[in-house]
């Protein structure tokens, strides 16, 4: 009874959630919980009594996983690899032209995020704790002076990716609870962000400075893991289970940990087999051990005047067939991560024909939508929006993305060519072209660029139709050439006029 009153009992410590006045009604129906014990204390015993209930051989420590397993490491790293080498680059919102420099040095965290990491390195650990751990802390640090409203673009110099496995969301806590369903500010909900590590066991940092990035759905009922995502490698936990049996197996074969058999006597009388007397296995085992091995100056080869015979007891690598299990479970391992198996790497190096197409398929379905979408999330968290910017990224230069750059250089032409009809037809003007290719406006410089057709003098008119003439013009010649070099070599080429 102790025991129980141990682990219900109240405590008091300097982070105990902050209570306020009641200001809604108590929910009636709720979940029933002994009398006198707090119901969020309650749901985290119950969540680790499930684990001594149902245990598994894996448990819930990924990151530790993807630093030493390597069929959990390949496709985090993978991905958060080709993501981090992404070209990122800050643009203005009205015509999506790239910022050089900035007076107000709000690409600060693209330059210096923090004094000793670089951009690089922040995306690289910012995907591999979201990937591992199901969630990503990145905080910008700022002085208490600051509030909630202040500009992170502007004001915070310091960016960090915080431990997401030693982070934990602190809760708001009322009378009647935490009003996760209910009508609700941030500030309402939650108090801030806890670091499980010396020396901030102690420090709660505010909710405003702290981005929480999950890759997943999270968890409003229990405690410990409150707003937090499960790992996708839940669904993989079996797999991992069986990687690391395979690999003890085969480290216990190549150790020799263990029996590898029994040598038993073949010695006959007319009562059958007689058994070897204790000073013939002190004498057999001597000449084994001094004379016969692979060591220097031992034979590969055991000779002895005992009839004996050998029995094996172990499995052999070949028998435990552990390439092909090691094999299976990798492409399900990446396959959560949306990797197709071709990419897997396999003990053979082979290579399948659709090895490029699959790698392009992993950057248009994975990698570019979480690039875009974590560049989206943090252009609102650092408050660029309210200043006319925003992040983007750019994978142009990637090998696997050039076999269709053809393809997207003729979209391209298409787009320009019938912009340049609609500006003839009067319908656009020229900035709008330069904003489909996405180039920056010119308006405010050439006030013709701004001007629909129609709203030409004859002097800009003649200003702009020698330019289309002219471009027109060259891009007929040049697609000339162009037919005129990819045809046949049998065709005569066309004979000058030597009267001319």
């Amino acid at each position: 009874m102790n025991f129980l009153t141990n682990i219900f009992r109240s405590k008091s410590t300097s982070t105990a959630p902050v209570r306020k006045e009641d200001t809604a009604r108590e929910i009636e129906v709720r979940e029933k919980v002994p009398v006198g014990v707090d119901s969020w204390r309650y749901q985290q015993i119950l969540s680790m009594m499930e684990g001594l209930v149902h245990p598994t051989v894996v448990g819930n420590n990924f990151l530790e996983m993807f630093k030493t397993i390597p069929e959990v490491f390949w496709p985090i790293d993978y991905i958060a690899k080709r993501i981090s080498e992404a070209h990122y680059d800050l643009k203005r919102i009205k015509d999506d032209s790239l910022v050089w420099c900035n007076r107000l040095n709000v690409d600060q965290i693209l330059k210096e995020p923090n004094p000793v990491m670089s951009w690089r390195e922040i995306v690289y650990q910012h995907f591999v704790f979201k990937l591992a751990t199901g969630n990503a802390f990145l905080r910008a640090a700022m002085a208490d002076t600051f509030t909630a409203d202040a500009l992170k673009c502007q004001y915070c110099s310091n960016y960090w990716e915080l431990p997401a496995h030693k982070v934990s969301v602190v809760p708001m806590e009322y009378g009647y609870g935490v009003p996760i369903f209910g009508i609700a500010t941030k500030e309402e909900l939650i108090k801030g962000y806890k670091l499980d590590m010396d020396p901030y066991h102690d420090l709660i940092v505010p909710y405003y400075q702290v981005w929480h990035d999950r890759d997943g759905m999270p968890e409003f009922t229990k405690r410990k893991t409150f707003m937090k995502a499960d790992s996708r490698l839940l669904s993989s936990k079996r797999p991992i289970a069986n990687l690391i049996a395979v690999y003890e197996a085969r480290n216990v074969i190549y150790v020799k940990r263990g029996g590898l058999g029994f040598i038993v006597a073949q010695k006959q009388d007319d009562t059958g087999t007689i058994a070897l007397d204790p000073n013939e296995k002190k004498e057999l085992r001597k000449e084994i051990e001094g004379n016969y091995g692979v060591g220097e100056g031992k034979s590969p080869y055991g000779v002895t005047d005992i009839p004996i015979n050998f029995v094996r007891t172990n499995l052999s690598i070949q028998e435990l067939m552990p390439f092909e299990e090691t094999l299976e479970d990798a492409i399900k391992i990446a396959a959560t991560f949306g990797i197709p198996a071709v990419l897997v790497p396999r003990k053979d190096q082979a290579t399948f024909s659709n090895q490029e197409s699959a790698e392009q398929s992993v950057y248009y379905a994975t990698i570019i939508p979480a690039a875009k979408a974590f560049c989206q999330s943090l252009t609102t968290f650092l408050g660029l929006e309210q200043k006319g910017y925003y992040l983007d990224c750019d994978f142009s230069d990637v090998a696997c993305l050039q076999v269709g750059q053809k393809d997207k250089e003729t979209v391209k032409n298409l787009a320009f060519d019938r912009g340049l009809k609609a500006f003839n037809a009067g319908l656009c003007t020229l900035d709008d072209i330069r904003a489909i290719m996405h180039e920056d406006a010119k308006a405010d410089k050439i006030p013709l660029f701004g001007k629909l057709k129609f709203e030409m003098d004859p002097e800009e008119l003649e200003i702009v139709n020698r330019i289309i003439t002219t471009q027109t013009s060259k891009g007929e010649s040049n697609g000339q050439k162009d037919n005129q070099s990819g045809s046949g070599d049998d065709e005569e080429p066309p004979v000058r006029n030597q009267g001319s």
